[in-house]
């Protein structure tokens, strides 16, 4: 592990770091929007070090690398992100912060070569981002996913970016008839294929000639659904735990969960049980999937070799109890008492050998392999889990 690769995002306490070796070395100030994640730029030198990632506070985009710190000012509270291929043109979408419901219908487009953002309106309702090329000629498409109605809303990006003052409202060419409920979204940059895990399954569709085009649903190939999705480019698979069991939250001790994996061509899905209970995110690298899960019995890391005719279990390990974790009979976002609501971030190494997991709240990092168990102090509480993002992976263009 260099500096750089493994980015800690203490949220709550609004600071971020870098691991070098086992040691923390501070990186600054910023709020990162959890929800919306960490975006790792693609491109070449100190550029291809590059990543990405909203300070909720600030209301700016921030860049890091080894040339140091950037903002563009953008929209907040930030919900997702996503990018083009190039990485030069970066997609912001704004949700609820801490507000009850949807309110803000403001998108902004940052344009990180020129250092400029522009901004317009949309509608409310916590869209989806997606930068899509278009089947015709491959031209770039800002792509939001709506819900209640469900719809997703291509805008050329050129268009985008031509906005003019004052925020004005821009309206696209939309397809509906998908279901109401998506939460999820990966895009093929190589393919033009895109899609959006709702409770029917994984909702695929292409921009074509400026519109969406629907292209057929793959069910979920075991009971519930993924609420969350990764893709990973060297495969073309779309990749998610599926939740299933009670749906009330209050029930999550109950709650089964699969690791699914999807190919956006051909729709083949295969899939592997997981422990039960909270598995809130997960992490992809080198083939492998890692994954925590979080219960009364025991929380657990899962480490998943996902290559060869179906995914399999590689090792689980316990993992050492997080001192305030969520509460049996109450949703699992729930304040203990007067603690935030605690849970695990977890990344994987590029080739996939080394797991990094947070024990929430208690101002640790566990650096997890087939032969180590190494625990890191941390400089804040890490609550609520904070956030990681372990950089030299794959180019996944939605942020994370």
């Amino acid at each position: 592990m260099t500096v750089d690769q493994l980015f800690v995002a203490d949220y709550r306490a609004g600071r971020t770091y870098t691991l070098d070796g086992g040691g923390v070395r501070a990186r600054g100030a910023g709020v990162l929007a959890e929800h919306a994640g960490v975006l790792a730029l693609p491109g070449d030198g100190a550029a291809g070090a590059e990543w990405a990632f909203v300070d909720d506070r600030a209301g700016a985009l921030v860049v890091l690398g080894p040339g140091g710190e950037r903002r563009v000012p953008v929209a907040i509270p930030g919900e997702h992100l996503a990018c083009d291929a190039s990485g030069r043109y970066v997609l912001v979408t704004t949700g609820l912060g801490a507000n009850a419901a949807p309110w803000s219908d403001v998108a902004t487009v940052v344009d990180l070569r020129a250092g400029e953002s522009v901004r317009f309106r949309s509608r409310t309702g916590e869209p989806g981002a997606l930068v899509v090329p278009d089947q015709a000629g491959g031209e770039p498409a800002a792509v939001l996913r709506h819900r209640e109605p469900g719809a997703v809303e291509a805008i050329p990006l050129a268009r985008c970016l031509d906005a003019g003052p004052h925020v004005p409202a821009i309206a696209g060419i939309s397809a509906g008839g998908i279901a109401d409920d998506g939460h999820g979204d990966v895009v093929d940059q190589r393919t033009g294929i895109a899609a959006t895990a709702t409770s029917r399954g994984l909702e695929r569709f292409v921009v074509d000639r400026g519109a969406p085009r629907m292209i057929g649903t793959v069910p979920w190939p075991v009971p519930g659904r993924a609420f969350y999705l990764r893709f990973d480019p060297d495969t073309g698979r779309a990749v998610g735990v599926v939740r299933g069991g009670p749906a009330s939250p209050s029930a999550w001790t109950e709650w089964t969960n699969h690791l699914v994996d999807i190919d956006l061509s051909s729709g083949d899905a295969r899939s592997l049980e997981l422990p039960p209970g909270l598995a809130f995110r997960f992490a992809l690298g080198g083939g492998r999937a890692a994954v925590a899960t979080v219960h009364p019995a025991g929380d657990e890391l899962t480490l998943v070799e996902r290559g060869g005719p179906r995914p399999h279990t590689l090792y689980r390990r316990p993992l050492p109890a997080m001192s305030r974790p969520p509460a049996a009979g109450h949703p699992p976002w729930d304040p203990v008492g007067e603690a935030p609501a605690q849970r695990r971030a977890v990344a994987l190494d590029p080739s996939g050998t080394t797991a990094a997991v947070t024990r929430g709240g208690d101002a640790e990092l566990h650096l997890v392999g087939e032969d180590r168990f190494d625990t890191v102090g941390m400089p804040g509480p890490l609550d609520e889990g904070g956030h990681l993002h372990w950089h030299g992976g794959g180019f996944d263009p939605v942020g994370r």
